[in-house]
């Protein structure tokens, strides 16, 4: 619940005028919180009172921090030259991500924006047992192989390369999967939009980190064809995975960015 120091709070309504349900209202030059109506707890009346004055009792008021303390400014042409010199990784070295790394990543995820603040999207880390994970997903690859092969019904050119990633790994241990990274982050959700918006901030996090990561979409799709990988990463009923994120330090360096085609844009 939203709590207001009325020692600090001077009335001034900043925090009423950015209440997007409308669950604050000033009464006698005070703030007051309508109990039992729809507040998302999204935590602007903290972030827009010029008082500190404003708590919310079911968060930790520990994390907040005060932007006069802070740099939080990107300079834009530096980002968008961050976006161009993005590469996926496919060749990463023998390093480990350290927990230090991967918890930054979860952060980025975790302060991603989720319609209505429902914070519904949930993590599964493969650190120890990322080669067991990996193994079971080839497998599931090589079924939904054998099963487009069978029915006739093919997922573009990539059901015979899981066949033919199934045959390398048994037989030459050869990884075209996770290319050998030893992080693999699954992120799942009841909302598409808020797992994807985490999964890509937690992607710039990752290269600004200076490590590197593709995301798996052949164990995305495996893991929505197999009951038993679901449960594996322990999904939560009414959720899906979305996006995996295979990262580790790159082994490659690129020398320049690449080109695009043009946006496809319509301005009204």
């Amino acid at each position: 619940m939203v709590v207001f120091d009325y020692e600090k709070c001077i009335g001034c309504g900043l925090c009423a005028a950015d209440c997007f349900p409308g669950a604050i209202q000033i009464e006698d030059k005070k703030a007051h919180f309508i109990e039992n109506h729809n507040c998302m707890e999204c935590g602007h009346c903290i972030a827009v009172c010029p008082c500190n004055a404003v708590t919310i009792d079911t968060l930790d008021m520990k994390e907040v921090l005060e932007l006069n303390d802070i740099s939080c400014g990107i300079d834009p042409e530096i980002y968008l030259n961050h976006l161009k010199t993005r590469r996926t990784i496919r060749t990463f070295a023998d390093t480990d991500v350290s927990e230090e790394q991967i918890n930054k990543i979860l952060e980025a995820g975790r302060f991603s924006p989720s319609g209505g603040n429902r914070q519904t999207v949930a993590y599964h880390i493969f650190r120890d047992k990322v080669s067991e994970f990996k193994s079971l997903v080839i497998d599931e690859l090589k079924a939904m192989g054998d099963e487009a092969r069978i029915t006739g019904i093919k997922n573009s050119w990539y059901s015979d390369f899981w066949l033919k990633m199934h045959h390398e790994f048994k037989t030459e241990g050869k990884d075209l999967l996770f290319f050998n990274a030893g992080t693999v982050i699954v992120v799942s959700s009841d909302s598409m939009q808020a797992a994807m918006i985490a999964a890509a901030h937690m992607e710039t996090m990752v290269y600004s980190l200076g490590l590197g990561m593709l995301y798996s979409g052949f164990t995305t799709s495996a893991i929505g064809h197999s009951a038993k990988l679901q449960e594996y990463v322990g999904l939560k009923e009414g959720y899906k995975v979305w996006s995996v994120l295979v990262i580790g330090c790159p082994k490659v360096i690129y020398q320049r960015t690449v080109p695009r085609k043009k946006a496809d844009v319509i301005w009204d």
